[in-house]
Order: C-alpha cells, then sequence, then structure tokens
C-alpha cells in the first residue's frame, strides 16, 4: 500500500514535469520588416531563424532575447534582404536550475530587384 501510493505520486509528478517543461507564446505578427512601398522583390522562399538565451532559476536572465538577431538568422538562411508575412513567438523551456527562453521568427524571404524600364520588357 505505502509503496503503491508512492509509485502513483511518483508518476504524477514525472507526468507533470513532461507537461509543464515547455510552453509557447504567439507574440505577434507584421507584414513585412521593411517598408515595400515603391520596390520590386523576388520571393525566395520560407524560412525561419531564432535567438535564445537562458536564465539563471528562470529569473536573471544573461540577456534577453534579440528579434534583430531572429530575423538577420532567417533572412541569411535564403541570402534574401527582408521578410513578408512575419510571425514570432517564444518558447520557454523549465529546468531544475533555470530556465531557456527561444525567440523563433518565421516568413517568406524576399530579395529586391532593380525596377524595369517602363517601356521594355
Amino acid at each position: 500500500m505505502k509503496y503503491t501510493r508512492f509509485k502513483l505520486m511518483l508518476t504524477i509528478l514525472s507526468l507533470s514535469l513532461t507537461v509543464l517543461t515547455g510552453c509557447v507564446t504567439p507574440m505577434g505578427m507584421t507584414a513585412s520588416t521593411t517598408p515595400l512601398q515603391g520596390k520590386e522583390m523576388e520571393m525566395l522562399g520560407k524560412a525561419e531563424g531564432s535567438d535564445t538565451v537562458w536564465s539563471v532559476l528562470g529569473v536573471f536572465p544573461v540577456r534577453r532575447v534579440d528579434i534583430d538577431k531572429a530575423i538577420e538568422r532567417a533572412v541569411a538562411q535564403k541570402g534574401g534582404h527582408a521578410l513578408i508575412n512575419v510571425r514570432w513567438y517564444e518558447t520557454t523551456y523549465y529546468f531544475i536550475l533555470g530556465s531557456v527562453d527561444k525567440l523563433t521568427v518565421t516568413g517568406d524571404v524576399v530579395r529586391f530587384v532593380e525596377p524595369k524600364p517602363a517601356g521594355k520588357k
């Protein structure tokens, strides 16, 4: 009886830790990372970039996650100039002595091209 209760408590604790170790928080979305008015562009495809930082005891971060680094990494994957249809979210993983925050940015990478003269095709 005593052993069974201990085993049940250990199972519940293990399942709770497994379920609560990672939390995803949607942060936002925007049309583009740079003004697009009057620019012609070429679509290069979807990409994802991220920036990660860890915290001591889940409270004292070494630094803040940097959305600019995540955007630069996503754009660099395809060799473009900007992202359009941008979404970002943050995932936090908790451990006994700390936590890890990961900011992920996704979107379509575009490259700006020179506009063609009006009379030529």
